[in-house]
């Protein structure tokens, strides 16, 4: 198993074996079990943080509060063994204690399949039944589910995420669970909250699961105007297709989450123009909100669907692409040449030839998209 860790990785635990015991904990041996890559790895040493820093000769800065080592590759953390105290904060704990046993520090984390560690002998430590949840595909709390979320409550919306990449069931307790706190997440902050549902969106089996959080109230309370309806391929054809109500309020939520910029565009062009071609069925019209959205937003409109009269405009935007001003046999200098316009007068003739155009494809050769 070692073998298949990245080399800064075996280097970190090589050198810290030879002054503690050291693991390999969490995520990464439950990806590492079921046959996938791990986004990021986690080592737990009997080292203490100041000296494990020492023996790996990281920077002073790698050290946090709360005594955990960030490595200069951002995928490899280092935390010594520890227990912890209450989460009055409901994300940290009060109290970190270093010296804790090996099931100590597991028994402390928030999901059964996060809660078990190799040794460097490939030996599986597991004191929470793991190892079976794994098998089974069941997403459990460690101990009970009121006090795991409790402590942290973005753990509820990572419950639906995690389901999410792995394809798995969550266990009916954590659901029950989920649907008494959903509306405490409004005391977490939306740069957290935001992270979770973007990679839920992103997770190729996110439908289901983010189903399950809209049926639950977690959706009601973070983001109450998506509502996952049917099967959608795609980020923001999901984010276009499943979003419900006022575009204004949507999209301002979505700024709290801090969500990549040109992505929020776009999907927010894209519902701009699912509200155009929802009004009215005037080609017309469509064709301009079509050349004000542009193609990008065209083509996610359409993976979204989601309407016989979405279906039609997918019909026309596929048969003639995007009737804007760069299809203009003549524009800009060259129409002014060939007319004597000036000034202001080239963008109203620019305008008044798309306006033909959009009554009537056909006063233009087709231009291949």
């Amino acid at each position: 198993m070692e073998t298949r860790l990245p080399a800064g990785v075996q280097a970190a635990w090589r050198m810290l074996s030879q002054e503690g015991d050291t693991y390999l904990v969490g995520g990464a041996v439950r990806d590492l079990l079921l046959g996938r890559t791990p986004r990021d790895y986690d080592l737990a040493t009997s080292v203490p943080p100041q000296r494990a820093r020492a023996i790996l000769g990281w920077r002073e800065g790698a050290l946090d509060a709360f005594g955990v080592l960030h490595g200069p590759e951002q995928s490899l953390e280092v935390v010594s063994l520890r227990s912890e105290g209450p989460y009055r904060d409901r994300r940290h704990p009060d109290v970190v204690r270093f010296g804790a046993s090996l099931d100590e520090d597991l028994l402390r984390r928030d999901f059964t399949a996060n809660a078990l560690a190799l040794d460097r002998s490939g030996r599986l430590h597991d004191p929470s039944g793991g190892l079976g949840d794994l098998r089974h595909g069941l997403l459990r709390t460690v101990g009970p589910a009121a006090e795991r979320l409790e402590e942290d409550l973005l753990r509820i919306l990572r419950a639906y995420r995690l389901a999410a990449e792995l394809g798995w069931r969550l266990d009916p307790a954590l659901r029950q669970t989920t649907r008494q706190l959903a509306h405490e997440l409004r005391a977490v902050s939306p740069e957290r909250i935001g992270e979770e549902i973007w990679r839920l969106l992103r997770a190729p089996g996110g439908y289901v699961p983010l189903r399950w959080a809209d049926e639950d109230g977690v959706l009601r309370t973070v983001l109450p105007s998506l509502h996952p309806t049917r099967p959608i391929a795609g980020p923001l054809p999901r984010l276009v297709g499943w979003t419900r109500g006022d575009v204004n309020a949507a999209v301002s939520v979505w700024r709290q989450f801090a969500w990549p910029r040109g992505e929020q565009r776009l999907a927010e062009a894209a519902l701009r123009l699912r509200e155009a071609v929802s009004a009215t069925g005037d080609r017309a019209l469509w064709r301009e909100a079509l050349a004000r959205a542009g193609s990008s937003a065209a083509d996610i409109l359409v993976l979204a669907g989601g309407s016989r009269r979405l279906a039609a405009f997918a019909r026309v935007y596929g048969r003639e692409g995007v009737l804007d001003r760069t299809r203009l046999l003549l524009r800009g200098a060259a129409l002014a040449s060939a007319e004597g316009l000036t000034g202001a007068e080239i963008g109203a003739r620019e305008r008044q030839l798309l306006l033909e155009i959009w009554r009537d494809p056909a006063r233009i050769k087709h231009v291949s998209r």
